[in-house]
């Protein structure tokens, strides 16, 4: 009799766990009765956010060894508490803000969207098949020259480079019929480096000395043992390599594609169609003022010409992902979100001749700004 009652008092245990569970991590959106609102605030939380996930690589070797320990640092224990009997984040003001002023924390989350469409927001594509990219990658797509980092250029200004190099567009695909998930190359006639390449010869037309990174970043992450959790790690190697080679070089530009399908992120103007663009700001790091302030720049610059064609600004911490995009490098630091899978050519150099002008007016203006002192 007994032992019945313990195999059902185990049964009911796991079943209750398993429901506790789904009930914490359900979306709002598909679930409002059952969606906790204390613990999504806490996972919004840098501080508690990077306690669980040391918590969790002391019991998971994989997750250790890949932590970067400049990203992460055991958190004063005092802190701790604080925060989570709180709400409120020490040496963050905005945090107190946020539990006191109506509509500060929507504001201090970060979005600024054209217009209320949620849906909008930029969206990260699954891992892709790295096996099957070095395959490809050996099969001769493109020349080695063509991955090197052109750094003929003296004096350069821009850096261009692709932390995601693979992300590809379908419409340029060999298999324009893929899945959605499935758009990953590494030939950089039909990836993001593609939109890169672009840019560059925009900014070089109207003056402006560029440098751009065509590294196959797959086969480098590859030669280092490395995956693709890793690549800002690898790409950060990259920038600083360009920081310490030259001086001049005072814009630093990450471009990546959204997973976005095309109608959100394609727009129409003056019967040209456009790769929209979307900036990002890792809120991360200490610095970051000095980058968000550079996204709305740029953003006014492009929504005063080109309404509609900038998606806007958003911030994403690293409760979100990296959450600093090698941005704590440079006060002129921006990865852009520039169109999505479904875009074609044309539209991706009708975007990059707008981001090309854009750049190139404020780099103008800086150097009139700097002459001036």
């Amino acid at each position: 009799m007994k032992i019945r009652y313990y195999i059902i008092a185990y049964f009911i245990c796991i079943i209750l766990m398993m429901l506790t569970t789904s009930f914490i991590s359900i979306s709002k959106s598909q679930n409002e009765m059952f969606h906790f609102g204390a613990i999504n605030e806490l996972t919004k939380s840098d501080l508690i956010s990077e306690t669980f996930v040391l918590m969790m690589s002391s019991e998971i070797p994989q997750l250790k060894e890949n932590l970067n320990a400049n990203d992460i640092k055991s958190p004063d224990f005092s802190s701790l508490v604080f925060a989570f009997t709180s709400g409120i984040t020490p040496k963050s003001f905005t945090s107190l803000l946020e539990l006191e002023l109506p509509g500060m924390k929507t504001f201090s989350n970060g979005m600024r969207l054209q217009g209320k469409d949620l849906t909008a927001m930029p969206v990260e594509s699954p891992p892709p098949d790295f096996d099957k990219l070095l395959k490809e990658g050996s099969s001769g797509n493109h020349s080695e020259q063509e991955d090197q980092v052109n750094q003929d250029t003296d004096n350069a200004e821009v850096f261009i480079y692709h932390s995601h190099a693979w992300e590809a567009f379908l419409p340029l695909l060999d298999e324009p019929e893929k899945k959605p998930s499935e758009a990953s190359s590494t030939n950089n006639k039909q990836n993001i480096v593609l939109a890169g390449s672009m840019l560059a010869k925009q900014l070089e037309n109207r003056g402006v000395s560029t440098l751009h990174d065509k590294t196959n970043v797959t086969a480098s992450l590859n030669q280092k043992g490395w995956g693709p959790g890793d690549s800002y790690k690898f790409s950060r190697q990259s920038v600083k390599e360009v920081m310490s080679a030259n001086d001049t070089v005072n814009y630093f530009i990450d471009i990546h594609r959204d997973a976005l399908r095309k109608d959100q992120t394609t727009v129409t103007i003056d019967g040209k169609n456009y790769a929209k663009l979307f900036f990002i700001v890792g809120v991360g790091h200490e610095e970051y003022q000095k980058n968000l302030a550079f996204a709305k720049e740029l953003h006014t610059m492009i929504k005063q010409k080109y309404p509609g064609l900038s998606k806007g600004i958003y911030k994403k911490s690293k409760s979100e992902g990296n959450g600093i995009y090698n941005q704590d490098m440079s006060g002129r630091s921006i990865l852009i979100e520039f169109g999505g899978i479904d875009n074609n050519r044309e539209e991706l150099n009708n975007t990059a001749e707008v981001m090309a002008e854009v750049l190139s007016e404020h780099q103008k203006d800086a150097l009139k700004v700097n002459n001036a002192n």
